[in-house]
Parts: structure tokens; sequence; C-alpha cells
């Protein structure tokens, strides 16, 4: 299965998913040979063995979970631009929704629309999640995960059938977490620091590498609001989250899970120690 992308407005349109084949077959026999274990197919494609305890959760229940919260929380649907994608030969999903009425500009200026973004698995390469988050206008860059401590991101192992269970009711939170989105990226607006500090501060968290050191800088340096040496941390914000949705990906990656490793590298840099002590 060739890598899917479709682009549309309704969220209950779950037809990119909702026609995949997903089967579990154990001790399965395959052109003669057994693989002992539990064998996930989709559309008749071996794409993951596992051994224990494993459970498929298909993309359009959980889809069909979340759209039933987001109704029951009054949340705005009519004006939503959504991204289904799949890839790794279906083995991988993912769902983006972006509300057009959910608008923040925490900087004068500078629109952010809020975003729901879900991801899901069949091959064992990624727990399943939802991520609450943004996406900046000015350059398009979607940006998740921005604040544990909201409550908005849960990770779950595919060891139940309902690997979300009451993790569905946290869509409930969805307003007050871009309310909260807004004051912290106001925060970020009115804390300045010096770029040593920045790097200092990459080295520490996602880039030990020179290279990436060099590379995440060079967006964070293009988004400088500020003079040669300082920048305030919404800038650096954007920089690293611009980073990780724009640098070209090279050579044989997959793009998708390459922008969602750096995804949840942004998502590391903010939540640690040395970023929070600069905000403090």
């Amino acid at each position: 299965m060739e890598n899917v992308k479709v682009k549309h407005s309704n969220i209950h349109d779950l037809s990119v998913f909702q026609d995949d084949q997903i089967e579990m077959r154990t001790n399965a026999v395959i052109d003669g040979m057994q693989y002992l274990g539990q064998d996930v197919f989709v559309n008749t494609k071996r794409i993951g063995n596992f051994a224990g305890q494993y459970h498929i959760n298909r993309t359009d229940a959980m889809l069909q979970n979340i759209n039933a919260r987001l109704i029951d929380n009054d949340i705005n649907v009519s004006d939503v631009e959504i991204v289904d994608r799949k890839w790794a030969h279906g083995g991988v999903n993912s769902r983006t929704m972006t509300f057009n009425r959910e608008v923040i500009s925490p900087v004068k200026g500078d629109a952010v629309k809020a975003q729901i973004t879900l991801i899901n698995s069949y091959d064992g390469s990624r727990k399943a999640s939802i991520c609450f988050g943004l996406m900046r206008l000015v350059c398009l860059n979607g940006m998740i995960a921005l604040d544990k401590d909201s409550g908005v991101q849960a990770f779950k192992k595919h060891t139940n059938s309902d690997v979300f269970g009451n993790e569905y009711n946290k869509i409930s939170m969805f307003k007050s977490a871009v309310d909260h989105f807004d004051k912290q990226l106001q925060t970020y607006a009115n804390t300045v620091v010096d770029l040593k500090t920045i790097r200092d501060t990459l080295k520490n968290t996602i880039a030990s590498s020179e290279v990436k050191e060099n590379q995440i800088m060079e967006y964070v340096e293009s988004n400088n609001r500020g003079s040669i040496d300082k920048i305030d941390l919404y800038s650096v914000y954007n920089g690293v989250t611009e980073w990780a949705t724009h640098h070209e990906v090279r050579g044989n990656s997959e793009a998708n899970n390459v922008y969602l490793s750096r995804q949840m590298d942004v998502t590391k840099l903010l939540q640690s120690e040395n970023f929070l002590q600069l905000v403090a």
C-alpha cells in the first residue's frame, strides 16, 4: 500500500480507515512456514508479529469515540480541516483535525488554531495517542503536545480491546487546554534569554550532535524577533516546531515517522527541566 493522504472537512467521514481489513492470526502458517506468536495482517499483508497480550484497536472505532466526545462537549465541528494519513503498508494511521473557530493570538499578528491529532498503529511501531496541539498560521507548522500538565496527551500500549477507555473523556478539556496554551505562549513571548543558553539547552535535551544542534538553531534564529544575541522563548518555540514539521527528510527515511519523531523531540524539549528553568 502506498502512503495515503486525504484532506476533507467532515469529522464523520472515516472512509480512509473503514475499508481496511485488519486481522490477527495466531501461530500462522505462511508459505509453508509457521510463525509463532500473533501476526497482524492489514489488507492481507503481514505487517507485525507480537508475543504475549496484544489487541487490535481500529482507527475508525477510536475516531467514532472522539467524534462523539467532540459533539457532547459542544465543540464546533462545522468548520474543520482534516488530514487523514496511512503509511507503512497501512500499519500506521493518523488524523489531524484543525478547528478554524478555535483561534488564539499569543503575540499580536500571529494567529494560531487549535488541533487534535490521533495516532494509531497496527504494526507495533508506536503507541496509540491523542494529542491536543496548535497550528501556527504564519508558517503553517503543526505543534502538538505542548504541556503534559494540561492533561491532554495519552500514550497507550495495545494491551486491551479499548486502548483509551476513559481517556476519551479528556476531550472535554479541549477548550480549557487551548486557553492554557494561549497563556503559556504569552509567557514564552515575555521571557528573553541569550542564544548561547538555547544552544546549551538543545545540547542537553534533544540535540547532542553538533549537526542536529546547528540544524535546529538555523530555524530558531530565523524566527528571532529580538537582538543578534538575545531571543524570546516564543521565537524559540516557533523555531523548533518549524524545524520539526518543515525540515527536509533525506534519503530513504519514512517522512511521516520522521516528522512524528521530531515532534516528540519538541515535546521532550518543552517538558525538560532545562527548558522549564528558563520559563520560571
